[in-house]
C-alpha cells in the first residue's frame, strides 16, 4: 500500500500552526483536506488529525510528501488543505490547476521541502499571481488574500538561500533598514560567579567581558558569527540610516564591587540593551539565479546587543549548601570563581512577538 510521507519537521510545524484551535464550524464542515498533486484530487476529512491519519494510510492519493498547507484565515487559522506532491527540484513543477471548493478561500499557506509557491487569481494559472519564497509561511496581502484559484510550486529560492549569496555570489546586495522598533533588555545571564570559602566577609570586584548574539527572523541555520556579508550590509545600513551602531555580536565589559560573607556565594548579572529593525534587501547576479537576475528579499528583520552599552546589571547570591560548598571549596580557605555555566532567566521587558509576514509584492525583476 503506498502512503504518504509526512516528515517529522513538517508534521510538526503543521500541527503547532493548529495548536490554536480550529473553529468549532470549519470541523464540522468537513474542511480539513488533502490535495494530490499527482492526480489533482482534493479529499476532505472532519478533523485535522482524521486528514493526516488518511493521508498517512495512503486512502488520499498516490506516494507523497506534505509540500504545502493552505489555510481559510489568515494567521494558519481556520480550514487546512494539505498539499502533497514530491520534494521541489529544478525543471519541475507541482500544480493543483483548480482549488474546487477552496476557491477564492486561502488567506494564509506554509510551503516545505524546497518549494515556491505561485498562488493564482484563476483556474489553470491564469490572471494574477503572487509568488512566495520556498520553506516559508505567510498571510496572503489584498491582493490575493481569499481570491486564490490555482497554485504552482517549483524549485525556486528561500529567503535564507538568497541571504547567504549576498555579497557571495551577487554582485551587488544593498540592506534597507526601514523601521526601528523600540529598544528593550534582553533576558539576564550571568557574568560572574564566586564562593567566599573563607571564614570572613570579603570584599572583591567580580566580573569579565560578557559576550552576547542577536539573531534573525530568516533561518537559525544563518549564525550571526559566521561572516556572512548581508549581516555586515545591515549594520552599515542600519547606522547609515538611524545615525546609531548596530551589533550583531558585542562583547562588554562588566564589572562590580561586592562584599560576600563567609560560607555564601554572589553573582553579578547582566540584561544588554537590545535593539530591533526590520527592512529588506535587493541583489543582483550577473548570471540568472533561479531564472532572474534581480531579488528582493522583503521582511527581514534582525535583533542585536546595542555596541558599547552595559545595560542592567544585578547581584545576587546566597548562603551554599553543605553539598556546594564541599564541592566548590574543597580545601580551598579564600574565594574561589566558578567555572560553571551561566545562569539565564528571561527579563521583565520582552519585545512583542513579531507578526506573521505579508506575503505581497514582486519577489523578483
Amino acid at each position: 500500500m503506498r502512503r504518504y510521507r509526512l516528515g517529522a519537521a513538517v508534521l510538526a510545524a503543521f500541527m503547532m500552526c493548529l495548536a490554536g484551535g480550529v473553529p468549532a464550524n470549519a470541523a464540522q464542515r468537513g474542511d480539513h483536506c488533502v490535495g494530490d498533486t499527482a492526480t489533482g484530487v482534493i479529499k476532505c476529512f472532519d478533523s485535522v488529525g482524521e486528514s493526516l491519519a488518511a493521508a498517512s494510510a495512503g486512502k488520499v492519493g498516490a506516494s507523497a510528501t506534505v509540500i504545502s498547507v493552505l489555510y481559510e484565515h489568515g494567521n494558519f487559522g481556520g480550514a487546512s488543505l494539505a498539499v502533497t506532491g514530491s520534494p521541489c527540484t529544478d525543471g519541475t513543477s507541482q500544480n493543483l490547476g483548480f482549488l474546487a471548493d477552496w476557491n477564492d478561500k486561502i488567506s494564509s499557506f506554509q510551503t516545505f521541502q524546497n518549494c515556491y509557491i505561485t498562488m493564482y487569481e484563476h483556474a489553470e494559472y491564469q490572471g494574477e499571481s503572487q509568488e512566495w519564497y520556498a520553506n516559508d509561511s505567510g498571510n496572503y496581502g489584498s491582493n490575493m488574500n481569499d481570491r486564490g484559484s490555482s497554485v504552482k510550486y517549483t524549485r525556486g529560492p528561500s529567503r535564507a538561500e538568497l541571504l547567504k549569496d549576498c555579497g557571495r555570489a551577487t554582485k551587488t546586495c544593498n540592506a534597507h533598514v526601514d523601521q526601528r522598533g523600540q529598544d528593550f533588555y534582553g533576558s539576564w545571564g550571568r557574568v560572574d560567579t564566586v564562593y567566599n570559602c573563607s571564614a570572613n566577609k570579603i570584599t572583591q570586584v567580580i566580573g569579565k567581558r560578557d559576550t552576547r548574539s542577536g539573531k534573525n527572523t530568516v533561518s537559525n541555520e544563518i549564525s550571526v558569527s559566521a561572516g556572512f556579508e548581508f549581516l555586515v550590509d545591515w549594520s552599515v545600513a542600519y547606522k547609515r540610516t538611524w545615525g546609531q551602531e548596530w551589533g550583531w555580536e558585542t562583547s562588554e565589559s562588566v564589572e562590580t564591587r561586592i562584599e560576600v560573607n563567609p560560607g555564601y556565594w554572589a553573582g553579578l548579572d547582566r540584561s544588554p540593551v537590545m535593539r530591533v529593525a526590520s527592512g529588506s534587501y535587493d541583489m543582483w547576479y550577473d548570471k540568472r539565479r533561479w531564472g532572474h537576475n534581480q531579488w528582493y528579499v522583503w521582511n527581514f528583520s534582525g535583533e542585536g546587543p546595542a555596541p558599547g552599552v552595559v545595560g542592567q546589571t544585578r547581584t545576587v547570591g546566597k548562603k551554599m549548601t553543605s553539598d556546594e560548598k564541599k564541592k566548590v571549596c574543597g580545601k580551598a580557605t579564600g574565594l574561589v570563581r566558578s567555572s560553571a555555566a551561566a545562569r539565564t532567566e528571561s527579563a521583565a521587558a520582552t519585545p512583542a512577538a513579531p507578526p506573521v509576514r505579508v506575503a505581497e509584492g514582486r519577489l523578483h525583476s
